[in-house]
C-alpha cells in the first residue's frame, strides 16, 4: 500500500501593467493571491515503480487581474515527471486575484511542490529497468533542472531587442520618479519569462518598466555551450 503527500508552498512577487501592481509598504493594504480551487498532482507512476519516494518541482506562475492563469514556467525539479504532474494540476486550479488598495491586480508567485511517498513498492522488470531505477535512486535529493546564475554562464547574454519604457509627460509634471528593479527569467530561447517586481516601487512606474521589458529579447544563455534557463534583473530609472 502506498500513500502520497504533496506539500505546496508559495511566495509572491507583484507584476505590473494594466493588470499588475507593486507590493505596497503597508502589508494591510495588500491581499495576496488566493486559491479558490486546487487539484493535487498525481505521484508519477514511473517514478513510484522505480522506487523514488520523494521529489520536488518549482513552478513560477502569473495571473491577471481577474485571477486567470496567464503564464507558467518550470524553474526547477528533481525529476521532470514531478514538474509535468505539477503543471497538469496547476492548469486546473482556480484563483482569486490579488488586491492592492482593494483593487484587483495581477501577480506572480513561485510554487514549490514537494512529493513524499510512504510505504513499500515492489516492482519487476528487465536489466534496463533495474539500471534506470538505480540511477533514479542516486539522483534523489539533487536538482536535475534549475535556473543558472549569471556567474555560471559562458558569458552574460546580450539583449538583441530592447524597448525603452514610456515616461508620460503627466507623470513627469507630477514629479513622479524613482527606480524600478524587475526580476525575470531568460529561457533557453532568449525570451523574457514571468517578469515581476518587489519592494516599494511606485505602481505606475512598475507598470511602465514591466510593459517595456516584456518586449525585450536576449541571446539564448548558455552554460558549457548548452542553452539554459537563467534568472536575471534589470533596473529602470525614471525621472524628468
Amino acid at each position: 500500500m502506498r500513500t502520497n503527500s504533496i506539500l505546496i508552498a508559495w511566495g509572491g512577487l507583484l507584476m505590473a501593467g494594466a493588470a499588475f501592481a507593486q507590493i505596497p509598504p503597508l502589508q494591510q493594504e495588500w491581499q495576496s493571491l488566493r486559491f479558490q480551487q486546487t487539484v493535487d498532482p498525481l505521484f508519477p507512476v514511473r517514478l513510484s515503480q522505480a522506487g523514488v519516494t520523494e521529489g520536488w518541482a518549482h513552478v513560477a506562475i502569473s495571473t491577471d487581474a481577474t485571477g486567470k492563469l496567464v503564464e507558467w514556467l518550470v524553474v526547477g525539479y528533481s525529476y521532470p515527471e514531478f514538474a509535468e504532474a505539477a503543471v497538469a494540476a496547476i492548469k486546473q486550479w482556480k484563483f482569486e486575484p490579488a488586491r492592492l488598495h482593494g483593487e484587483p491586480v495581477g501577480t506572480a508567485v513561485k510554487l514549490l511542490f514537494h512529493y513524499e511517498g510512504k510505504g513499500v513498492v515492489v516492482s519487476s522488470g528487465n536489466n534496463s529497468d533495474f539500471l534506470e531505477a538505480w540511477n533514479m535512486r542516486l539522483m534523489a535529493g539533487r536538482y536535475a533542472y534549475r535556473p543558472c546564475s549569471l556567474r555560471e554562464l559562458d558569458r552574460i547574454p546580450l539583449p538583441i531587442v530592447t524597448v525603452a519604457p514610456q515616461y508620460p509627460k503627466e507623470l513627469a509634471d507630477q514629479g513622479v520618479k524613482g527606480r524600478v528593479t524587475v526580476e525575470f527569467y531568460i529561457d533557453e530561447t532568449g525570451a523574457i519569462r514571468v517578469p515581476a517586481v518587489s519592494g516599494n516601487d511606485n505602481s505606475e512606474l512598475t507598470a511602465l518598466a514591466v510593459a517595456a521589458l516584456r518586449q525585450w529579447k536576449f541571446e539564448p544563455p548558455t552554460r558549457n555551450g548548452v542553452a539554459v534557463l537563467v534568472k536575471a534583473s534589470q533596473v529602470f530609472n525614471f525621472g524628468p
